[in-house]
């Protein structure tokens, strides 16, 4: 402490001129006649004012120097994403375990320094400030802030970085306390980096300020974070199934954490009633610490319906996320499926064709076998399982010999026959009476007499003998036509703005000859040459269906760029083997995609009328799409109205219709779409019905499917701030923590000069003011009162 002077104009000489002027004028001008004690006392006064004068011009002044830490700011951030909900290390979870830390450090910090001012910043997605206190009030806000949710649906550890760094450029920063379990889950774009999240470039930004990061890991280490975990993966969305059909489902089971231990794994039916049965259960086996196994499983599609087909892992004792271990797909099962068996001797054309167009359905499972004519020494070939009733819904029967068979199993086929069964007899070289088929027990369920006079041996032919060749009465090329109209052979398509039917097909290069056509109920002739040679006759057996083709050559429509009419004339030949024809009337076919996706997603979807338009209640609802509408059925029950608009397309004689979902929920949910009112209807006069898909919302907090903690990420961020002090601080090591943020004060000390200057503060300038004024104006009224003014 010292004292000082501060004169005005910064010049003590010329202060000390005017104080000595101003003295001398007040102490050498008197009045005169003035002596003895008035003289004494008018002096007095006038040395009083001078000295109130002197003060005022010299300003002396007390000047006290002191050490003291600079004003700054400290940084604290703390995470509020939901993986803080996750386990930590014994009974408490990572936001337990993150209070308990934020609380120890203030209780450290709490009145130790009063220029240093601290802000809180929570962060997930982004960061934003949820305190600001002096270090006295740190531990309420400390409290305060253990109180707060953390559900934020991702982490972006940059965010309170750049926060921190926007800080500093208005105050100087002592350090950022990032309190974090370390995962870093952002939504960026993957594919643009200079939209890509990475905390070490700020991390090295706020080094270069010379401010430290100190970085909190909370959680397990990486090493112990590695805990079990099972997992479903790549189960597909949506599978169309027909009712008694064996699909495949495929799908991942990622698991971690268990070696050589077997695993359960399952599939199962799930009604839109909420009944439940097992479709199918597996077990895997992992070989290594983290592996993904692909697992195939065949299933058999139940009755039609809507179902949802859950695959699912069992769950282990220590697994923390759980959610993962089940995924849902989405299963539409249809009538008109069929299970098709097709025999075949030596590969032909039409094999390869006719298995190309049954392939197309995905309604059908066909099953095919080749039978060589090389074996024929192991004829008859054991198919009696394939043969046994209900094992499958249509048996062709291609160009294969009745040895190959045996009368046995075709005794067996035509029960299956008589019991249900559909039989398709293509023509060929060994089949029908060629085949020796005439006298097996099959003869008396097709629809054709056979002659076995024209019996072939069942070993390769001559040429001479072969179908077609110039000994053979229909070797001539054959043109079929329609002989009456039939489900089966009503076949129209369209092609470059035409349309294709029966006159416009390749002539057929030979056909097989029957005796005779069958007389009996139910047996019809569809196809015929233009001289009435019968090529194509179906009729019943029991309560079978069967079909007769005295050719073996539709492969060349195919080939003759007519796929269309190919696979439509085969596809109408099962359905009506199957009793199932086709049927054409006005439905609304309702897609969505995807039909799995988090609540932030919102997808469109389009339904489409298709039929005779003119039946629906508006002739211009082709473009008004009040005609229809569209509901979202909540879990819960509750229905959210959906806009949408529409288009017509007259070429497909349809109308589309396009909206899109709202916001739910996650849970699983219902879209219908439906005609208002009773206006609709089918082309048939029958009311349309509404069209309905589910779908699945999950919940997008993808912080709670990573268990592991990303501890290795903040200790790359405070070694990027190492040169200015940053470094790594376990939970149980705040204390430590404490004292170097009290060490950085210490040393970032500066000299506050305090003056104390006369006159500068009221009560000092009120003082200086009454002696000046006071002195005079005492002196002033001796003057008068001794008759001296």
């Amino acid at each position: 402490m010292s004292w000082s002077l501060d004169p005005i104009y910064d010049s003590l000489p010329v202060a000390l001129l005017l104080v000595g002027l101003i003295a001398t004028m007040l102490f050498t001008i008197l009045p005169p006649g003035v002596s003895g004690r008035r003289r004494r006392g008018l002096l007095l006064l006038r040395g009083l004012a001078s000295i109130a004068l002197a003060l005022v011009l010299l300003r002396p002044a007390l000047v006290r120097t002191d050490n003291r830490p600079a004003a700054a700011t400290l940084a604290i951030a703390i995470d509020t994403s939901a993986s803080m909900g996750l386990p930590s290390d014994g009974s408490e979870n990572r936001w337990q375990q993150q209070r308990r830390s934020l609380e120890q450090l203030a209780g450290g910090l709490s009145d130790s320094d009063q220029a240093l001012q601290v802000v809180v910043m929570g962060f997930d997605a982004s960061a934003n400030v949820i305190g600001e206190s002096g270090t006295s009030d740190l531990e309420t806000l400390a409290q305060r802030i253990g109180e707060m949710e953390h559900s934020g649906k991702e982490t972006d550890l940059s965010s309170p970085l750049l926060m921190a760094m926007n800080r500093g450029r208005n105050s100087p920063l002592t350090g950022v306390a990032v309190f974090s379990d370390g995962t870093q889950i952002t939504n960026r774009s993957e594919g643009n980096e200079a939209e890509q999240s990475d905390p070490r470039r700020e991390a090295r930004l706020v080094g270069a300020m010379g401010v430290p990061v100190w970085a909190v890991p909370l959680g397990p280490p990486a090493e112990a974070s590695r805990q079990i975990d099972l997992a479903i993966e790549s189960l597909p969305e949506t599978f169309r199934m027909f009712t008694g059909n064996e699909s495949s489902v495929l799908f991942d089971v990622h698991t971690r954490g268990i070696v050589q231990s077997p695993a359960k794994v399952s599939l199962q039916w799930i009604d839109s009633a909420g009944q439940t049965a097992i479709a199918a259960t597996r077990t895997v086996t992992p070989e290594s610490m983290e592996q993904t196994i692909a697992i195939e499983v065949p299933v058999l599609a139940p009755k039609p319906g809507k179902y949802r087909l859950v695959a699912s892992v069992e769950t282990r004792s220590g697994e923390t996320i759980t959610d993962n271990n089940s995924q849902v797909a989405f299963v539409d099962v249809r009538e008109g499926g069929g299970r098709v068996l097709y025999l075949e001797g030596t590969p032909r054309l039409e094999q390869k064709d006719l298995r190309w167009a049954l392939g197309r359905f995905l309604d059908l499972e066909l099953t095919y076998r080749w039978i060589p004519r090389d074996t024929v020494g192991a004829w008859p070939i054991d198919l009696v399982d394939d043969f046994s009733r209900g094992r499958y819904d249509v048996v062709i029967l291609g160009d294969l010999h009745s040895s190959a068979l045996g009368n046995e199993q075709l005794q067996e086929l035509a029960d299956s026959v008589g019991e249900g069964t559909a039989l398709i007899m293509l023509g060929g070289e060994h089949t029908y009476s060629r085949g020796g088929y005439a006298t097996t027990p099959l003869a008396k369920v097709l629809p054709v007499q056979l002659d076995d006079r024209q019996r072939q041996p069942p070993g390769p032919l001559d040429a001479s003998d072969r179908l077609g060749s110039d000994t053979d009465p229909m070797r001539q090329p054959i043109v079929l036509r329609p002989s009456t109209p039939h489900p089966i052979t009503t076949i129209e398509v369209s092609k470059q703005g035409g349309v294709i039917g029966w006159p416009d097909l390749p002539p057929m290069p030979g056909a097989n000859r029957w005796p005779s056509v069958r007389v009996a109920p139910g047996v019809q002739v569809l196809l015929s040459t233009p001289r009435d040679e019968p090529m194509m006759v179906v009729g019943e057996y029991g309560r079978g269906r069967v079909a007769t083709l005295a050719f073996d050559s539709t492969w060349t429509w195919r080939r003759a760029g007519l796929g269309d009419f190919h696979r439509r004339f085969w596809r109408q030949l099962i359905l009506w083997s199957l009793a199932r024809e086709d049927s054409s009337q006005q439905t609304i076919q309702l897609e969505l995609s995807p039909r799995r996706f988090v609540a932030t997603e919102a997808p469109l979807f389009t339904a489409t009328i298709r039929g005779d338009l003119s039946a629906l209640p508006d002739s211009q609802s082709g473009a008004n799409s009040g005609a229809f509408q569209a509901e979202v059925i909540l879990s819960s029950g509750e229905t959210v109205a959906v806009q949408m608009s529409s288009t017509v397309s007259t070429n497909e004689s349809a109308v589309s219709l396009t909206g899109q979902l709202p916001s739910m929920p996650p849970g699983f949910h219902r879209l219908r779409v439906s005609p208002v009112g009773d206006g609709a209807t089918t082309g048939s006069g029958d009311p349309l019905e509404p069209a309905e898909v589910a779908f699945q919302v999950l919940d997008d907090t993808r912080e709670l499917s990573v268990s592991q903690t990303g501890h290795l990420l903040l200790r790359q961020i405070a070694s990027a701030t190492s040169g200015s002090g940053g470094r790594v601080f376990e939970p149980d090591q705040i204390d430590e923590l404490v004292e170097l943020i009290q060490s950085r004060r210490t040393e970032s000390t500066r000299t506050v000069i305090e003056k104390f200057r006369l006159g500068d503060g009221p009560v000092s300038g009120w003082f200086i003011f009454l002696l000046f004024a006071g002195a005079l104006s005492v002196e002033w009224f001796l003057r008068r009162q001794w008759g001296l003014a």
